[in-house]
């Protein structure tokens, strides 16, 4: 008879709990809000080896790693170290420092790269290996990239230098939206002989830090070039390369190159870093591989261009159905844990902020998830 209570109240108990599941999670959390995040060891920790054993035992081997590999034109560092290594931020700890070479980071079309394990380990075997890699130099010409060539916008500037820009007052037909071959009258044109190249950037979202509410400056994105034909108090211009729609009040830059490469070494940081996603290019909301990512640490945080970070997205909160039971106030929620759903190498580094390429993404990267150690 107690046996056939206990599963009455058992039974009753999952009915309320599925009614409350279909109510949703409400004030009352068993995970506290702010102060010390509870999951903080979930995120990737600070690794600062003392020695090539301890530095290996954080490295994981690709399973299908080559013995050797021959650079080919287009390779990028990445994905040689990707090939070698799942973990490919520890790219600099395999490389055999025994070996005099000169910028042995820098890798050439045609260069042979060998890979082994020291201590006679061997691979799958299970045992404490120390990864090795030397290389042959034979390749010639330009070394490859650490990451194919991508967009460099966004920008982020502070008020200042968007104030004091040239502007767009016009177009010759006063349209609204400005095509390439248009001409435009500028404002405020300082310095700028005729025939100079200048960038069209529009001013868009002011970005504050999540966690301070500081505001770390204006994002603004690239919409193309324009070659000034007279300067005057309203300047005269063509806008001869439109890469998106081009605006009455729109600004004016130096100009610069728009696709990048980045050719710094990849490595893990050797501090703890803790950040967010305050900007997603070119995404509403969601992004995905090799989109760019603006994270709210910099310089001043220690961040480095090379630098690959953890991408964690937030546990959502569920209800505790046996919890709730127990309560018997309403529902009583539970955060589920952190997943890391990418990487992101960075590219550009300032003060407050920096640019980064999301790699090996496994799901969306939204706009506010947190960056970590990888």
């Amino acid at each position: 008879m107690r046996h056939s209570s206990a599963f009455f109240l058992n039974t009753l108990c999952i009915s309320i709990g599925a009614t409350l599941v279909l109510s949703g999670c409400g004030a009352t959390t068993t995970t506290p809000r702010g102060g010390a995040d509870p999951y903080d060891k979930y995120y990737g920790q600070v690794n600062a080896p003392t020695s090539d054993v301890m530095a290996s035992s954080n490295i994981i081997v690709n399973p299908s790693a080559p013995n050797t590999y021959v650079v080919k034109p287009g390779d990028t560092l990445w994905g040689i170290a990707r090939q070698f290594l799942n973990t490919p931020w520890y790219w600099p700890e395999i490389w055999d420092k025994n070996q005099r070479i000169a910028n042995p980071h820098q890798l050439y079309p045609g260069d042979v790269l060998t890979f082994d394990y020291a201590n006679g380990g061997t691979a799958g075997t299970g045992d404490k290996l120390q990864p090795r890699l030397r290389v042959d130099r034979r390749g010639q010409g330009e070394p490859i990239a650490t990451l194919a060539e991508f967009m460099l916008w966004p920008r982020v500037l502070d008020e200042a230098t968007i104030k004091n820009a040239p502007y767009i007052l016009a177009s010759r037909d006063d349209r609204q939206l400005i095509t390439e071959g248009e001409t435009i009258y500028v404002k405020n044109l300082r310095q700028s002989p005729a025939g100079t190249r200048c960038a069209i950037f529009h001013p868009n979202k002011a970005l504050h830090d999540p966690r301070t509410g500081q505001l770390l400056g204006y994002e603004v994105t690239y919409g193309g070039y324009s070659r000034i034909e007279r300067v005057d108090n309203t300047s005269t211009a063509t806008v001869v390369d439109a890469k998106r729609e081009i605006r009455k009040g729109d600004r004016l830059l130096a100009p610069f190159d728009d696709v990048a490469y980045l050719n710094g070494v990849i490595h893990a940081p050797t501090t703890k870093i803790r950040g967010d996603i305050v900007s997603l290019f070119d995404a509403e909301a969601i992004s995905g591989n090799h989109m760019i990512a603006v994270i709210n640490k910099g310089l001043r945080d220690r961040i480095e261009v090379g630098h690959t970070l953890g991408v964690y997205t937030d546990g959502k909160y569920v209800v505790d159905v046996v919890e709730s039971c127990k309560a018997k106030s309403g529902a009583v929620c539970s955060q589920l844990p952190p997943e890391k759903v990418a990487n992101l190498v960075i590219y550009k580094v300032t003060d407050r902020v920096s640019y980064g390429l999301i790699m090996d993404a496994t799901r969306e990267v939204k706009d506010g998830d947190k960056v970590g150690n990888p």
